[in-house]
């Protein structure tokens, strides 16, 4: 078997600083090196654990790796110091997560976006229920795996799809464990926030984590077997505190006295402008709205392995992965509908609320007309995921070994979900009394009848979100919410994503200076299906019911305002809504208003004045459409991988340098067939004239078409360590990687909008172009990248590393809306449609970037304090991609000529998906006897997060700063206390919509707190 370097020595050097981050990485003295130097009895073996031995291990896997290699490693399941997988890999330098209703999810790797990395469960690719590539991490709870890590460099060997990097988990060996291990573990959930809800509105007052495992191995003949089990429930609540502004951005003019946009009556004008900078406009936004969450969050975590060595040489291994998620959400939202209704002169009731605007007309304050309404919503999703494969290692001479893997991974996930609007109007209440508030008027003096005169200060005095003063209308009266009754059943998203794959390797190992050969082939199927139920899922109900019915449900579903302290801790102290007179004199204000139970109102409306379309299960749930059914925009995608692979191993002196590595080639061959469906096409001639009019689609009868895609690539790598000391590593790494389009962005789905239009008069199918949407390009191209990394590693001993390292990557990182003409066919003819889809360009984009590892344990110091120590993670990232906005950024426009034309972009472009220039993760660590300390810090800048359902849109996260910290106290050798803090200063997560001024959203969650007790025999 080919060698590793030898573990580090011990230093004489008294101390090393690392400039330009502050932090000191202070060796033991001489003295006390030489004392560790001496050779222990048994008696004198020190059994490290806990954080330290955590830590220990982490040093370990990076030394030892080929690659340059980052890993969270523990001797014992459940001792990784996080309470999800993607909390704990936030720890590894250059990582770091998104947050969703709190907790980490999405982990970006260098700046790259977690749409560029891959993710490997035991070597293999998993799937999710986002219709991407990447791993909800949070499905998976840290105490059921013993390994993570991310490879920063790829060799040959490597399963392709990373163009950041690779992730991977590892669940524990049984017999490679070596001993019998029964363990259980409680936590008991605390949620101050989740407190703050009244009792009776609550899913639940505490949330509970518990794990189960057990490890054993037995005598099979002459060989072993090994077992292990585990099992996780987590039932917990994540309630959300948000103030959030409509994702929809329109440019409205603003100059004064030319009657249109802001100075127009109704909603400003969209009309976008040629040119940046030409004229002075506003961003304008569709709705502004607070949302009060209540949520129960469930999840089943069970994981088994076998290992067997029936005889020398031979090792098999049986894995099984099993995750169920019910998450369900009580939404109340009071709705500020028509931010598009301006007033430029900014005063009309008394008070001197004048425009204000940012730099590229983002609004700050203004006042309008506006419609209020309080939406209730009833959500569910479901998710489960299945995943295991059988794997096997034989070693058929002394020098020859083969292996072999089978694997499949399945996710599914349903999203439904019950919704009913109560809509002002006309200023009276449920009894049909009138004048219970003034009603707007706009500048020109024509009445709006059913809307209030509103001032919004977005982030104004203190407050970080939008704030709100009213003409007369009182949020909390639950008799004023009296007309437009709407209700919504939809089922939001059905998703389907599985992966088969199968894999076999040989190994031969020679003597010298090249150590082995290996290769391999791989094939891989991934399917993914998605209904996408806001368009042909949707059953709405609207304006149906009469007022008798819905002044019935009114009074019988109300609710008490869920929670205390709503928006609090970001609103600066101002009230949410402030209520002034005609004259401007404030007559009072809230940080409440009314809502309603959405089922109840469902049942009641229904119950009252049926309308015959929506049925109830015997829970009183709507039963939801289901996804059996075709869609125009249905997304059915299958990809299929084959690849092979042949690498080289050295490992020896080089020029009496010790050296070792890896050279090879990876060749990819990927597939790519996507199913759609098309409407029939008919064609509308004029009977005088016999000019072609139009062409419509008739969406009840589809019929199913099909696009194909291939392509090969070869990716080349070389990696190369040298000890330039025993304790001192210089890493090299070259190597071209690839990253492919997301599943769901490859559907076939296709819209046909309109006949082109044109000035010559066309009387024939045969010459007329058509136009259409797409959802998606089955014909993308992956993202391909060259890369370098240079690093140095020092190992002064078993508790330390400083490493420093650069990267450099070059990739065709650009995307573009291309024209595409495909056949339709009209009434029986063919039509050539030009459909619009984006591609990867062919331009070179470039990242470049440092980071820097640093852990020591300052064991010199004199006791007590011998047990403090830290780890510190920083990582810089910068490039030159721009991704333009689909709303105001730079649009290329495809001709139906298949000339293109583009536009001027109105704000600046974002950078690559994921990037924050800067994170950050600090750690500091106490051990003293049974009780260990540990705080943890982690900060990411700001960065440009993609929505999932329009990934046009830009969306910028504001910096992040989060810090938890846990306690442990080992009351016996096989009994451990616990406590633990997430999010301890309440950190708040902002975005912000097109630009990094322009506020999205604030969503305030809370801190969380874990107590818990370990059993271990």
């Amino acid at each position: 078997m080919r060698r590793h370097f030898a573990r580090a020595g011990k230093s004489s050097v008294q101390s090393v600083l690392l400039a330009g981050t502050a932090l000191a990485l202070v060796a033991a003295p001489e003295a006390q090196a030489q004392d560790a130097e001496e050779p222990q009895t048994d008696d004198e073996v020190i059994v490290v654990s806990g954080i330290r031995a955590t830590i220990q291990g982490s040093i370990a896997e990076k030394r030892d790796n080929d690659l340059i290699f980052d890993a969270l490693a523990a001797d014992e399941i459940g001792d990784l110091p996080a309470l999800s997988i993607a909390e704990a890999l936030e720890t590894l330098t250059g990582a770091s997560s998104h947050r969703e209703n709190g907790g980490a999810t999405e982990i970006s790797i260098r700046g790259l976006g977690p749409f560029l990395s891959s993710t490997t469960i035991n070597g293999r690719a998993a799937t999710n229920g986002s219709g991407d590539r990447s791993v909800n991490f949070s499905q998976f709870p840290s105490e059921l795996f013993n390994k993570v890590g991310i490879y920063k460099t790829q060799s040959a060997s490597l399963i392709e799809g990373g163009v950041a990097g690779q992730i991977t988990l590892e669940t524990v060996k049984p017999i490679d464990y070596g001993k019998t291990r029964v363990q259980g573990e409680f936590k008991l959930n605390v949620n101050p926030d989740n407190l703050d809800i009244e009792e009776d509105q609550r899913f639940q007052d505490l949330g509970y984590r518990a794990t189960l495992s057990y490890i054993d191995q037995f005598q099979l003949g002459d060989g072993e077997l090994g077992i292990s089990l585990g099992y996780s429930r987590n039932s917990s609540t994540n309630p959300e505190q948000e103030a959030a502004i409509s994702n929809t951005l329109n440019y409205c003019s603003n100059v004064p006295g030319s009657g249109t946009g802001v100075f127009a009556s109704g909603n400003c004008n969209t009309d976008r402008p040629d040119t940046a900078g030409t004229e002075d406009y506003v961003i304008a936004q569709n709705g502004y709205s607070y949302r009060q969450n209540i949520t129960e969050d469930e999840r089943d975590s069970f994981f088994a392995a076998l290992q067997m060595q029936p005889g020398p040489g031979v090792d098999i291994n049986l894995d099984f992965q099993y995750s169920k998620r019910d998450f369900r959400e009580k939404r109340h939202d009071l709705n500020f509908s028509e931010g598009r209704r301006i007033d430029g002169a900014g005063d009309a009731f008394g008070l001197d609320y004048d425009l204000i605007t940012g730099p590229y007309g983002e609004l700050y304050q203004f006042t309008g007309e506006t419609s209020i309404e309080s939406n209730s919503e009833y959500f569910e999703r479901r998710e489960d995921y299945y995943g295991g494969g059988l794997n096997f290692e034989v070693e058929a001479t002394d020098r020859l070994t083969f292996s072999g893997d089978v694997s499949y991974s399945e996710t599914k996930r349903i999203e439904e979900a019950t919704q009913v609007r109560m809509r002002i109007r006309d200023g009276e209440d449920i009894f049909g009394n009138e004048d219970q508030y003034p009603l707007a008027y706009q500048s020109n003096g024509s009445s709006t009848d059913d809307r209030v005169e509103t001032a919004y200060l977005i982030a104004q005095n203190g407050s970080q979100i939008p704030n709100f003063v009213v003409l007369g209308f009182d949020p909390d009266n639950y008799d004023l919410y009296r007309d437009n009754a709407r209700v919504r059943y939809d089922l939001e998203s059905d998703r389907f994503n599985s992966i088969f794959s199968w894999r076999g390797d040989l190994n031969y190992e020679f003597d010298g200076f090249l150590k082995s050969v290996q290769g391999g082939v791989r094939f891989q199927e991934l399917k993914y299906s998605d209904v996408p139920g806001a368009s042909t899922g949707t059953s709405r109900i609207e304006n149906v019911y009469s007022n008798e019915a819905l002044a019935i449900a009114n009074q019988a579903c109300r609710t008490a305002f869920p929670e205390s302290g709503f928006l609090s801790s970001v609103s600066g102290g101002n009230p949410l809504v402030t209520i002034v007179d005609e004259n401007g004199n404030v007559t009072g204000s809230t940080n409440t208003f009314a809502t309603w139970d959405a089922l109840c109102l469902a049942r009641t409306l229904e119950a009252n004045d049926p309308s015959g379309l929506i049925e109830f299960d015997e829970n009183g749930v709507p039963i939801y459409p289901d996804g059996s059914f075709d869609s125009i925009q249905n997304s059915d995608v299958r990809e299929k991988t084959k690849a092979v692979y042949l690498q080289a191993n050295f490992d020896g002196d080089l020029g009496g340098l010790p050296v070792l590595g890896n050279f090879g080639v990876r060749v990819v061959e990927t597939t790519v067939s996507s199913k759609g469906f098309r409407g029939a096409l008919t064609a509308e001639f004029d009977d005088v004239t016999g000019e072609l009019l139009s062409i419509s689609e008739d969406q009840s009868t589809l019929s199913e078409v099909k696009a194909s895609n291939s392509y090969t690539e070869f990716l080349p790598s070389f990696n190369l360590t040298a000890e330039f000391q025993p304790d001192l590593l210089g890493r090299f790494a070259v190597y071209r990687a690839m990253s492919r389009p997301d599943p769901s962005s490859m559907s076939y789905g296709r819209t046909f909008n309109a006949l082109a239009e044109g000035d010559t008069p066309i009387y024939s199918i045969e010459d007329a172009i058509g136009t259409a949407n797409a959802t998606g390009n089955p014909f993308s191209d992956p993202l391909m990248s060259w890369n370098a990394d240079v690093a140095v590693e020092w190992y002064p001993d078993a508790d330390s590393i400083l490493a420093v390292g650069a990267y450099y990557k070059s990739f065709n990182g650009g995307f573009e809306t291309v024209g595409r003409y495909e056949t339709f066919t009209v009434d029986g003819q063919d039509l050539q449609t030009l459909v619009t889809t984006t591609n990867t360009t062919d331009d070179t984009s470039t990242i470049w970037g440092f980071e820097v590892t640093a852990a020591h344990r300052l064991a010199w110091l004199p006791q007590p304090l011998d047990g403090l120590g830290f780890k510190l993670s920083y990582n810089f990232a910068d490039s030159n991609f721009e991704f333009e906005d689909d709303t105001l950024g730079a649009i290329t426009t495809v001709n139906p000529d298949g000339t293109t034309t583009v536009s001027e972009g109105l704000i600046p472009p974002a950078n690559i998906f994921g990037l924050s220039k800067h994170v950050l993760s600090a750690q500091a660590f106490y051990e003293i006897g049974n009780l260990e300390l540990q705080g943890v810090y982690k900060y990411r800048s700001s960065y440009f997060q993609q929505f999932v359902s329009t990934p046009g849109r830009v969306r910028y996260v504001d910096d992040t700063g989060v810090f938890e910290a846990r306690i442990s106290y080992k009351l016996t050798d096989n009994i451990r206390l616990s406590a633990e803090g997430l999010n301890l200063f309440n950190e708040p997560r902002t975005d912000y919509r097109g630009t990094t001024n322009n506020i999205g959203q604030v969503l305030s969650y809370g801190p969380r707190y874990y107590f818990g007790v370990r059993a271990r025999f």
